[in-house]
């Protein structure tokens, strides 16, 4: 049998070789890990973890290197290679195993890091491996970045089951009764920053976020990030009551999308928009029919907003109370510069597009002409192009 990878359990008095010397003997093993469990209810014995990156290799070829083959009392030999264990699982799995690290372990003895020897990062590489499944701590799309990280062979099965936690969590999430996001609104003409300074915010925060600009499912592309940016939202973007849902601080509940309902299952929530909240609901959908709700309903929508930012092309003002009944910034507003106005003035360098075509292109007989005369046709489809 051929493995990309094992695991090797013996006593530690019938294993007779030098381990160091025959790791570096054999150039096939890329990493190797050993610790030797003696605080167990059992004989002393190791657990030895090889990888042979993209390599295949014999396990009789492995119990050779490490001498495991015996003679029985009957004087039977054994090749040894029943001390050689496929590795079914992910490669963090196992070596999570030689410290008891794994759930399942919990009631043994844990061993400490240090008593593991290996020639890579053993530490960081177990703490990369409790990133599955820890929503606490990284979101989904954290969690696929880990997963695309792994070696081709593992990626299918953690991608599986990811999938599956993830689908988990955001049922669990439906359950909760008590969250705490923050609502900041952003309005001001296109130009002033808005995104930007939304992603300003989030990234001093340390918050990992996505941006969504799809008015039809605006969380289209959001994977359980801290932080999301609903940009250049319009109020049809959602039906009312999915938005007060959405921005609600005491229940998650699901959002529809296309493939799936998403639950937010952030800290903040950032709306940007070049239209006032003031005026949102208050005149066409997006099928070009008049619409208003009533003073109570659209009280439900100004008291989720936390924050809301004015901008325009040289001044920030920040209204850190929400908005009042009115949908109208309560309290002063603590102004701040528009630095993006200095970043634009930095011109960048003027690219030579007429250069460019001289260099892929031979110049034309007749001379250039500044605008192309735009001619009628009847019928489209006499067109040349």
């Amino acid at each position: 049998m051929n493995l990309r990878q094992c695991e090797i359990v013996t006593d530690v008095d019938k294993l007779n070789v030098d381990l160091q010397a025959t790791f570096m003997k054999y150039s096939t093993i890329k990493k190797w890990a050993y610790i030797v469990h003696d605080k167990d209810d059992t004989r002393p014995h190791y657990h030895i973890c090889l990888h042979f990156g993209g390599a295949s290799v014999d396990i009789q070829q492995v119990a050779k290197w490490f001498c495991l083959g015996y003679k029985d009392e009957q004087g039977n030999e054994h090749d040894g290679t029943q001390f050689i264990n496929k590795i079914k699982g992910r490669w963090t799995d196992v070596l999570l195993y030689l410290t008891h690290g794994n759930e399942s372990q919990k009631n043994k003895h844990q061993y400490s890091v240090s008593e593991v020897t290996a020639n890579f990062d053993f530490e960081t590489e177990i703490e990369s491996a409790k990133i599955l499944g820890d929503f606490e701590h990284y979101s989904y799309a954290q969690q696929l970045q880990y997963v695309n990280s792994l070696p081709t062979a593992e990626k299918v099965k953690a991608f599986s089951q990811l999938r599956k936690l993830w689908e988990l969590q955001c049922q669990v999430l439906t359950l909760n009764t008590d969250r705490s996001i923050q609502v900041v609104f952003i309005t001001g003409k296109g130009g002033t920053g808005k995104t930007y300074y939304g992603k300003k915010l989030l990234t001093s925060l340390g918050y990992d976020f996505c941006i969504s600009s799809a008015s039809n499912d605006p969380f289209q592309d959001y994977l359980g990030q801290k932080g999301i940016i609903l940009d250049d939202m319009r109020d049809y973007a959602f039906p009312f009551e999915d938005l007060l849902k959405t921005l609600d601080n005491n229940t998650s509940s699901s959002v529809k999308s296309r493939f799936a309902n998403k639950v937010f299952n952030g800290e903040m929530i950032i709306i940007t928009s070049s239209v006032p909240l003031v005026y949102w609901f208050k005149g066409k959908d997006n099928h070009g029919n008049y619409y208003s709700l009533s003073a109570e309903d659209l009280i439900q929508l100004y008291r989720r907003i936390s924050c809301y930012v004015v901008m325009t092309d040289k001044d920030i003002s920040v209204y850190s109370e929400g908005v009042d009944e009115l949908g109208k910034p309560k309290g002063r507003a603590r102004v701040f510069k528009n630095e993006l106005v200095g970043i634009k003035a930095e011109q960048k360098p003027k690219v030579d597009f007429t250069a460019m075509f001289g260099k892929i292109c031979a110049d034309a007989d007749n001379a250039s002409f500044d605008q192309p005369t735009l001619i009628p046709v009847d019928n489209p489809d006499e067109l040349p192009f």
